[in-house]
């Protein structure tokens, strides 16, 4: 079974691949190691961007409680705002303010127990 595989695999490889010579294949893996480490660093550098620069992940002073889609282009959404519910009506480069609530006294704000 191993010996199919591996018949395989030698199929699938490209024809230059097969009369590479011994130090080709070093490079492509120097190649291939190099765009690893590359695309880790560009991962490590948006996580730590996030991590630590104020305002990049955090939401703010607005929070989006929910959205609805109403239409193609319309939505509907419910923000919170210092204690206050507000639903905004979103569309065709348009807000509008639909209707505003204090937040019920039952929830607490995110980050409180």
């Amino acid at each position: 079974m191993a010996k199919r595989i591996a018949a395989a695999a030698w199929l699938l490889l490209p024809s230059w691949a097969h009369a590479a010579a011994p130090d080709a294949a070093g490079s492509m893996l120097t190649v291939l190691l190099s765009l690893v480490l590359i695309l880790g660093g560009f991962v490590a550098v948006a996580w730590a961007a996030r991590r630590f620069l104020p305002g990049m992940g955090a939401q703010g002073a607005v929070k989006v409680v929910g959205t609805t889609l109403v239409g193609p282009r319309e939505r509907v959404v419910l923000v919170e705002v210092d204690g206050t519910r507000l639903l905004l009506g979103v569309g065709g480069g348009n807000v509008r303010l639909l209707h505003t609530q204090p937040r019920p006294a039952g929830e607490t704000q995110a980050g409180q127990a």
